[in-house]
């Protein structure tokens, strides 16, 4: 009787989760699948190479969006649970809220183990494949980049573009900035080339601009005061983006958490720098765990619930999770400044909820 009590209870809870995990995930990728599409529809990216940009990018959201799905997917569970009367009808049975409620933590507790493997190694390797894929992408299709009206970093150089052609690699109305210090006296010495028209190709890692009907503006060196306005008809302009993308930093999202460690020992105890590799660090022992102090506070709640539990677990769902992510929020500001060590201070939500959840445990096993 148990084992099929528990394993309703498990099939509730799936539909609820596997639900909330999409809508959230949905919700999340929503700019980067707008991106993706752009990439096809304007850009001539082939279909597979974005669909597998896509498959790459849903790991790196996952980790938020499966606590979030969690938590969701319990509170509709059990809240149906209660307000259909059903939690009064398996307690009828013989089994206590501890039996109620064990099928979900084991889940999780699952769920969480699984999490530690993907935060700390999957996730960072899929995210370095994705940016890797992508800057190959801007390499062989430079226009991929560019945006109509929009300044476009490449390499050290940023770029306007009025109007872009994919179709014949054209772009109209362009603007090419560099910013570059003045050792004598650290000011910022502005350089400009502006053209009614520039072709665009890449040839080896080397963006090459065939421009038409410009001028050339940058300071005289002679005279830093004056500006040197030189007219042309065509000029070919270069610029290198392979040995950019090769030689790149990694961000901390790209480096798995051995790596991380590694890096950490490197760093002198004054460097600032330090702080930021321990935050991401631990934020994904933080996010790992997530799932287990999520439910040990989404439990109780769903089963005293009572009539209208379904949409009380919805909003209650948005409410926990805005609390959850504040607290994270303050504790990785907190981290990052030093103040409090990281293995620490990050903890701060799971402890909240957890204490929440003992709260709520006991006052219902009172009932």
């Amino acid at each position: 009787m148990i084992k099929i009590l528990h394993k309703y209870i498990v099939k509730e809870f799936l539909s609820s989760f596997i639900f909330g995990l999409i809508v959230f995930s949905v919700t999340i990728l929503l700019e980067q699948v707008i991106m993706l599409i752009d990439l096809f529809l304007s850009k001539g990216v082939s279909f597979w190479i974005v669909f597998k940009l896509f498959l790459l990018v849903i790991p790196n959201i996952l980790s938020l969006t499966i606590p979030m799905a969690i938590l969701f997917g319990v509170l509709l569970s059990y809240g149906r649970f209660s307000e259909d009367n059903e939690i009064t009808i398996m307690r009828s049975t013989g089994a206590d809220y501890k039996t109620l409620s064990m099928p979900i933590i084991i889940f999780v507790i699952i769920i969480s183990c699984g999490l530690v493997y993907f935060n700390h190694s999957f996730s960072p390797s899929t995210f370095k494949y994705f940016r890797t894929l992508y800057k190959q992408i801007l390499v062989e299709t430079p226009l991929a980049k560019f945006n109509e009206k929009t300044i476009t970093q490449l390499g050290e150089y940023k770029i306007y573009a009025h109007k872009v052609n994919p179709d014949n690699n054209v772009l109209t109305g362009v603007n090419i900035y560099k910013y570059s210090n003045n050792d004598a006296n650290q000011d910022i010495i502005p350089w400009r080339i502006a053209s009614s028209s520039a072709t665009v190709r890449v040839e080896k890692g080397i963006v090459k601009f065939k421009l038409f009907n410009g001028y050339w503006q940058k300071t005289d060196p002679k005279v830093p005061e004056n500006m040197l306005h030189i007219h042309f008809a065509s000029y070919q302009f270069e610029i290198s983006v392979m040995n950019n993308i090769n030689s790149a930093d990694m961000t901390l999202k790209e480096l798995t958490s051995s790596k991380i460690n590694k890096k950490i020992k490197t760093f002198n105890k004054d460097d600032n720098q330090i702080y930021k590799y321990k935050n991401e660090y631990w934020t994904r022992w933080v996010l790992a765990a997530a799932p287990i102090f999520i439910a040990i506070v989404a439990i109780p709640i769903g089963m005293m619930a009572g009539k209208g539990g379904k949409a009380a677990g919805f909003g209650l769902s948005l409410c926990i999770l805005f609390v959850f992510y504040m607290l994270l929020i303050v504790a990785l500001n907190i981290g990052e400044k030093g103040y409090i060590p990281s293995a620490i201070i990050l903890w701060l939500p799971n402890i909240a909820t957890l204490a929440v959840g003992i709260i709520l445990f006991n006052k219902m096993s009172k009932k």
